[in-house]
């Protein structure tokens, strides 16, 4: 009896969440911009309140009949004080969308004796990206390990980008990248495995508008140029 009652009152909240959902998709499709598809709908730990994705890395919050929506932060009171839900959720999902780039997509420069790991999105014509690449050895002597994904400024097609798809395409990543970023200019490869375009998107998708951007291994975003010894107290936390 305890069974099938168990069974009644799960089927019957899978069949309201879903009619939930479908309410929350009509009407939030007619607000979103042109072309804007959602990707998700996910309960938030607000009662009565749902995430939704639809390509920004910060969620919508809709009223479970999808009358009211807010764009913005959500906070909670906990006996720590108050905590930043919102932020909390964006670095969460910058960590599932960033999952989507393989270790073999990544140019890395790992340490010996890693204590943190970054994923670095750069551009090989960025000035500051090219001062973070010559003190490689620094961030790795400290316990950084530097992993490189590629986000070529000027976008698709473009110089900087036919540079990092050589880079990436290269017999040797890590001198090509090296060298590009001294200035040299090598002969480069094209190849149909290049990820910077990929790269690029999701640079794009979590909010990376310059170079470099680091994102730490919990999610955060931090944009610029930082030395080794300000990085490593960063990331400490």
């Amino acid at each position: 009896m305890k069974i099938r009652l168990s069974i009644y009152i799960l089927l019957f909240f899978s069949i309201s969440f879903f009619a939930d959902e479908t309410i929350i998709k009509e009407k939030v499709e007619t607000i979103l911009p042109k072309g804007a598809e959602i990707e998700s709908i996910v309960q938030s730990e607000f009662p009565g309140i749902y995430k939704v994705y639809y390509g920004d890395i910060q969620p919508i919050y809709v009223s479970d009949n999808g009358d009211y929506f807010i764009f913005g932060d959500m906070f909670k009171l906990s006996k720590n004080g108050i905590l930043n839900i919102t932020n909390i959720e964006i670095n969460q999902r910058r960590i599932e969308i960033i999952d989507n780039i393989s270790s073999n997509e990544l140019i890395s420069f790992p340490s010996n004796n890693e204590i943190y790991k970054v994923t670095v999105f750069t551009d090989v014509e960025c000035g500051y990206c090219r001062k973070l690449h010559d003190q490689i050895d620094e961030y790795n002597d400290i316990g950084i390990s530097i992993h490189y994904a590629a986000f070529p400024r000027s976008g698709i097609g473009t110089g900087a980008f036919t540079k990092m798809v050589g880079a990436w395409c290269s017999d040797n990543p890590k001198k090509m990248i090296t060298n590009l970023k001294k200035g040299k200019n090598p002969s480069l490869g094209f190849c149909d495995t290049q990820p910077v375009a990929k790269h690029y998107a999701i640079g794009k998708k979590i909010g990376i508008t310059g170079t470099p951007a680091i994102v730490t291994s919990s999610g955060e975003l931090l944009p610029g140029y930082y030395p080794p010894n300000e990085l490593l107290e960063k990331l400490k936390g």
